[in-house]
């Protein structure tokens, strides 16, 4: 047979994972609704719809009510509202994959071509599994779709007249779509900025020629990036909102970085200590490196406009986590353009005698890519997760999710009514807003623009910290008379749940695995109290029919956070009991026996603790939490040689926890083995420089043995941490008492009053008598 015949046939077999990539694609863009924002687009969407205004400030919320909103996404808003109106969920996801498929079709015709197949399948893939990350029907996806097509027609069609009037209608849709409208002016001033280098910058190479626009080009360029500009100016807010994206990205540093350090798609996708790492972010890793090697590549004739484009958007991925798609997008449209000049020789480090033998190579190689792709699709099919109340296993594409959402919660609101200002955490605002806005009103939701960075720092004092005064202060201020404690995604913190529980002002009336509500005593609710209020103690687990469960794997998550939320309440013996159930259901769950053991420590029956514990960490060896949990009990146990070898098997896989290393250095000090316990104690100091407590924790244990001049070394490492320096200086100074050394001890003392001057105990040892 001839080489034709096998470049021919190579060809057609590459069309066979080029197709199971974009079947790849449109089912992972069937993924099932879980995304947090889309329920605030669907409530304010409801509300421009059947007002027939464009809400300029806040409506939403009961604690910054009226604060000026430029709501940018308004009329993706509208889009999705009227779609889940018509069609429900599923219309929903149907137009993600419209979007999705029409994107990486557009990206498919940039980049093909055919003597580069086996390339473009392979970074089309990459780009597809990078996208992947983003199919959460949020305005991104039409964002990605309308670069795409911006590239597609100054690529293609920049020498047609009708250019700018298309691109111009596509701005004034992307500008009331979603903030990330900029990039259309910024892609055009990259193509003008690159095209005046070339024309009057001295570049080396073939840089200059390279891409090079005709005059006619270059003019109508100009006239485009004048009118794109202008359409930025079509939305409801005009120059405000033109401008307000671009306000907002730069102020991104100073007090609004605490949004990076807790929104986890705001985070930074690399780091020094995960850049090799295997996680999430290869994909996106691989297409940082291939694209940098093909610039390498093609570094005589490379495109500026190309180099400029990959700068912009790898510099815009860097700052945060959710923005890698669009660095996929760029990276894969300069990867097909650097290779259009790259010749197979300068890749391939090996010949082939014959071409025949080449083309049947690239297509044995396309056909094990696609083995491969069908079997990682066929591993996807089956994710899922297991509907008690339907008893049947739901999968993770299609449908609303039952893990993201306090959906039980919302529906109990909903079915009664239920209306009010609530106390919410960050996750659940919005979808407080999109189930029973306007009958309840939110404390705080994902708009961090309007919120601010200081409303959000006290956020976090009341979520995170239950500061009980800024609690009481925040419920009359914004006259607070419901609460909703998401627990769906992680615990509730407990400090916040007790606050609630225990206010003699507040009724749980709502509890599942969701989510706690509870509702104020006022007038408004009495009725709510008197019909639903639930009493905790004497709360008894859901038993479920274990023979219509029969052998499928499930999780007894319900069961787990029930159980986690009546632990963290201190109501044990119901906590047991379902956590008892949920045994019965999976008795592999190793989080329930983590669960379990926590509770028999705390009666302290530390052999049953020991029991549940060691079976958590033999079935999760990888969690952290248990493992710490484990060695914690071997201490408690006072078998110290156990909690020793616990400790170290925590820090070989975690080496710079530095938690590991303080209870390490606490269980030494146990054994009285000093040396060991300085020497662990220091490192723990090196890891986390500002713990005092833990410092001071491992002092006393030697104090208490009576070994007062290592402790007294011990206390002093603590005076570096710059934290509580009083009670530091209290500690030494107690230790060089215990020594004999009472000069120093006063020395000590004396620091510790000037800086605590109404310690009593002190005031004694320095004979200081009140007035």
């Amino acid at each position: 047979m001839s080489d034709n015949f096998w470049r021919k046939f190579s060809y057609w077999v590459g069309l066979l994972p080029l197709g199971a990539i974009f079947g790849l694609v449109y089912y992972l863009a069937h993924i099932e609704i879980k995304d947090l924002d889309l329920w605030l687009h669907i409530g304010v969407g409801r509300f421009i719809t059947l007002h027939g205004i464009i809400p300029l400030h806040d409506i939403l919320s009961c604690s910054i009510v009226g604060t000026p909103w430029v709501n940018h996404e308004w009329l993706f808003q509208v889009i999705v509202y009227n779609i889940f109106q018509a069609w429900g969920p599923e219309g929903m996801i149907q137009m993600q994959v419209v979007m999705v498929t029409l994107t990486m079709f557009l990206l498919l015709v940039l980049g093909y071509n055919k003597d580069k197949q086996s390339m473009l399948i392979f970074v089309l893939y990459l780009v597809g599994m990078v996208y992947s990350q983003r199919f959460t029907i949020r305005p991104d996806i039409y964002s990605l779709f309308f670069l795409t097509f911006y590239i597609f027609i100054l690529s293609f069609h920049i020498d047609k007249r009708w250019v700018p009037l298309v691109l111009l209608i596509s701005q004034v849709l992307w500008t009331n779509i979603h903030g990330f409208f900029f990039f259309g002016p910024l892609f055009v001033l990259i193509g003008l900025i690159a095209e005046w280098l070339r024309r009057h910058a001295l570049l080396p190479y073939e840089w200059a020629t390279s891409g090079r626009l005709v005059n006619e080009e270059y003019h109508r360029l100009k006239f485009t990036f004048v009118l794109v500009v202008a359409a930025c100016f079509i939305n409801p807010h005009t120059w405000e909102g033109a401008w307000y994206p671009l306000r907002v990205f730069f102020s991104l540093a100073g007090e609004n970085k605490i949004f990076f350090q807790h929104i986890q798609e705001l985070q930074r996708p690399l780091a020094l200590d995960n850049i090799f790492a295997n996680n999430e972010f290869t994909y996106y890793k691989l297409l940082i490196l291939i694209s940098l090697v093909t610039f390498v590549l093609n570094r005589r004739r490379l495109d500026i406009s190309a180099l400029l484009f990959w700068l912009v958007f790898l510099i815009f991925s860097l700052k945060a986590a959710r923005n890698i798609a669009f660095f996929a997008l760029a990276a894969y449209l300069v990867i097909m353009t650097n290779l259009l000049t790259i010749s197979p020789k300068d890749v391939i480090p090996f010949r082939f005698t014959k071409k025949r033998f080449m083309h049947l190579t690239s297509a044995v190689m396309k056909l094990l890519f696609l083995i491969w792709l069908l079997q990682d699709v066929q591993g996807m099919t089956l994710n899922g997760y297991y509907d008690f109340d339907k008893y049947e296993r739901k999968s993770e594409f299609g449908g609303i999710s039952q893990r993201n959402y306090p959906n039980k919660a919302l529906d109990f609101l909903v079915a009664h009514r239920i209306r009010g200002n609530f106390f919410n955490d960050f996750n659940s605002g919005a979808y407080l807003i999109g189930r029973a806005f306007p009958d309840i009103k939110v404390f705080i939701d994902g708009r961090t623009e309007v919120y601010g960075a200081q409303f959000f720092e006290q956020y976090l004092k009341l979520w995170d910290e239950g500061d009980a005064p800024l609690l009481e202060s925040i419920i009359q201020k914004y006259n607070i008379t419901g609460a909703l404690l998401n627990s769906i995604r992680s615990p509730i913190p407990a400090k916040t749940l007790q606050y609630f529980y225990t206010h003699k002002d507040w009724v749980v009336v709502y509890f599942d695995y969701d989510a706690v509500v509870l509702l104020r005593r006022v007038p408004e609710n009495q009725t709510y109290i008197d019909r639903f209020a639930i009493d905790l103690t004497l709360w008894q687990p859901r038993v479920l029919d274990l023979r219509k469960i029969g052998s499928s794997p499930v999780s007894p998550f319900p069961n787990y956070f029930r159980a986690f939320t009546l632990e963290s309440l201190g109501l044990d013996e119901p906590a047991l009991a379902e956590a008892k159930e949920a045994v019965k259901i999976a008795p592999g769950y190793g989080k329930i026996y983590d669960l379990m053991g926590k509770i028999y420590a705390k009666r302290k029956n530390y052999e049953e603790a020991f029991v549940h514990f060691r079976i958590a960490t033999l079935e999760s060896p990888q969690d952290k939490k248990v493992r710490h949990n484990f060695a914690l009990c071997y201490f408690d146990l006072k078998d110290y040689k156990g909690a020793i070898k616990q400790y170290q098997k925590i820090i070989e896989t975690w080496p710079t926890d530095p938690q590991a290393y303080f209870l390490l250095a606490k269980t030494y000090a146990s054994e009285k083995r000093y040396d060991k316990t300085l020497e662990i104690l220091s490192k723990a100091h090196r890891l986390q420089p500002d713990d005092v407590n833990d410092i001071l924790g491992v002092g006393d244990v030697i104090f208490e043995q009576g070994n007062w001049a290592i402790a007294q070394q011990a206390y002093a490492l603590a005076l570096d941490t710059k934290k509580d320096q009083g009670l530091v200086y209290k500690k030494i100074g107690l230790a060089y008492k215990a020594m004999g050394d009472k000069v120093k001890a006063l020395e000590e003392f004396r620091r510790s009053i000037e800086i605590n001057p109404q310690d009593e105990e002190i005031k004694k040892e320095l004979g200081i008598k009140n007035d």
